[in-house]
């Protein structure tokens, strides 16, 4: 029964990385002048699953260049899921944006170990 128990943990193991079968969900809301949450933690190599939903009055987006994450413009009260994997550590900055401009108070940073 314990071989059992090992074989089958071994299975998952080589069909079901550890990074792609625990992704990290993150809900992200946009309001009119500010991104909550203002830090994200992530590991690199493991899946963040980003769940943006702008709660403002006016038309925002979710931009993380360094991962190459751009949304659409969102409406207010539309949601969008986005799923990236970081592949390098250090601190990068997530914003909205407005012709190319960062708005104003509309940013936070994450943070890659």
């Amino acid at each position: 029964m314990r071989l059992t128990r090992l074989c089958s943990v071994a299975l998952l193991t080589i069909f079901f990385p550890f990074s792609a079968a625990y992704a990290q969900t993150v809900q992200v809301t946009l309001r009119d002048g500010s991104i909550q949450p203002g830090t994200i933690q992530s590991t690199r190599g493991q899946e963040v699953h980003v769940l943006v939903q702008n709660r403002g009055l006016n038309v925002h987006n979710f931009v993380l260049p360094a991962f190459y994450v751009f949304t659409q413009n969102l409406q207010p009260g539309q949601r969008v899921d986005v799923r990236f994997t970081p592949d390098k550590t250090g601190a990068f900055q997530y914003y909205s944006d407005k012709s190319g401009v960062p708005e104003p108070g509309m940013f936070g940073t994450i943070q890659v170990r």
